[in-house]
């Protein structure tokens, strides 16, 4: 993985962790924001299960691609939540209140909007590996089903 594709990687995945914050704790988004930011919070990763665990600091992420994403989430939370909602069967409808899943396809759901000249197949991509960062079971290929659903109404 090139070191660009690193930055752009962990934006992605410290707009999650943001995102997912706000979801918890009500934090204000822009005090939310700057924290990351100034690197205050976010930037690591848990590594490991158990007695074994330990945080690993990330390599610096592209700060513009992150705001971008959490100030989307911060604009358009209920419509990215919506559209989540919409997208998913009867049966799975309770994943979209599941607090990382929940926050992981909102921002994944913005990065169409934000990032529009890149391919869809990249953003799905990028969205279906951070899913594994989460979870080993079907929430990997719930997520790529579900952005590929989404991808295809907002780009046709």
């Amino acid at each position: 993985m090139t070191n660009n594709t690193l930055k752009y990687t962990n934006a992605r995945l410290m707009a999650i962790q943001a995102v997912y914050a706000h979801m918890q704790a009500g934090e204000d988004w822009d005090k939310l924001i700057s924290r990351f930011l100034l690197e205050e919070v976010g930037g690591s990763i848990i590594d490991g299960e158990g007695k074994q665990e330990k945080m690993i600091t990330l390599e610096p992420a592209d700060k513009e691609l992150f705001s971008a994403l959490v100030q989307y989430v911060r604009d358009h939370e209920t419509n990215l939540q919506e559209t989540v909602q919409a997208a998913l069967s009867d049966n799975l409808k309770n994943m979209a209140e599941d607090g990382v899943w929940a926050a992981l396809m909102k921002v994944g759901v913005a990065e169409f909007y934000v990032n529009e000249n890149l391919d869809t197949p990249i953003i799905i991509n990028e969205y279906v590996d951070l899913t594994r960062s989460f979870y080993d079971g079907a929430e990997v290929k719930i997520t790529n089903a579900v952005l590929d659903k989404i991808a295809k109404v907002l780009r046709g």
